[in-house]
């Protein structure tokens, strides 16, 4: 199952990854955007902001469009 990893310290919260995601795994929160779905999620800083949300069905399908849309190269996605 793909993870996701986002390096919060580069995302400006452009919002480009919420809007390609096929899947709705991610979504704005605040200046940032954090990851929907908890079981998609990896790594500790995006762990911190993930605590609170919602868990949803949907899960990452590791398309990479999150990532190839990106303009800060704030995204990773993993193979768990």
């Amino acid at each position: 199952m793909p993870r996701i990893q986002i390096n919060l310290e580069l995302c400006d919260g452009c919002g480009t990854c919420v809007y390609v995601c096929p899947a709705s795994v991610l979504e704005p929160h605040g200046r940032k955007v954090k990851v929907a779905n908890p079981e998609a999620c990896l790594g500790i800083r995006a762990k911190n902001i993930c605590a609170e949300c919602m868990e949803k069905e949907e899960s990452c399908l590791g398309c990479l469009a999150c990532v190839k849309t990106c303009p800060t190269a704030a995204i990773e996605i993993f193979e768990a």
